[in-house]
């Protein structure tokens, strides 16, 4: 309790040296306040950017984790090839001609392909203006979060495992912090 209470009177006077100094201080920018709308978003010292031409998007990812992978951006990627996983924690990019499809299509196909007896949850949300569809609980060999979306005719299947949230939405897991980043930073290229 004591160690609280030092933070916020240390955290108070850092503030008051601030505004006497007449400095001014400015926000970090949010993911979505970076993303023009007609190109891709800007990178900034938190966040990198990730670029795909071939498969038509684009994206900003924390800039502790790793894009090295084409379409793989890994939590504490592992440096060395030695297991089945290439981090903690990672999320799969996966491009593909929607054939007509619509995302709502792809994702009540998926569901279907599981079979009954699971906990599987669907809602939609929109990204880049597109309508998408996030379904939790389809089984795999870990828990797992996928977005489908179409855009010009590609649709485009995000699978972020192993997905475990945090029951404290205070505390977000790392993996619901990428989450977060690429759905609103993720941008469609014509």
């Amino acid at each position: 309790m004591l160690r609280k209470q030092y933070l916020i009177l240390v955290l108070i006077f850092m503030l008051v040296q601030t505004a006497c100094a007449g400095a001014v201080v400015t926000s970090v920018p949010t993911p979505t306040e970076v993303i023009p709308t007609d190109e891709c978003p800007t990178a900034i010292a938190e966040l990198k950017l990730l670029k795909n031409t071939e498969a038509g998007y684009c994206l900003l990812y924390p800039a502790n984790y790793s894009g090295d992978i084409q379409g793989l951006i890994v939590i504490n990627p592992v440096p060395e090839p030695g297991g089945d996983m290439p981090g903690d924690a990672w999320v799969l990019i996966q491009v593909e001609a929607a054939n007509g499809r619509t995302a709502a299509q792809v994702a009540d196909a998926a569901i279907a392909a599981a079979g009954t007896g699971f906990n599987i949850t669907k809602s939609e949300i929109l990204i880049d203006g597109a309508q998408a569809v996030v379904v939790d609980g389809i089984p795999g060999q870990d828990s797992n979060r996928t977005v489908f979306a179409v855009s010009n005719d590609r649709l485009y299947t995000l699978t972020f495992q192993p997905w475990y949230p945090s029951t404290d939405a205070s505390q977000p897991t790392p993996l619901e912090g990428l989450y977060a980043t690429i759905i609103d930073t993720l941008h469609f290229m014509h």
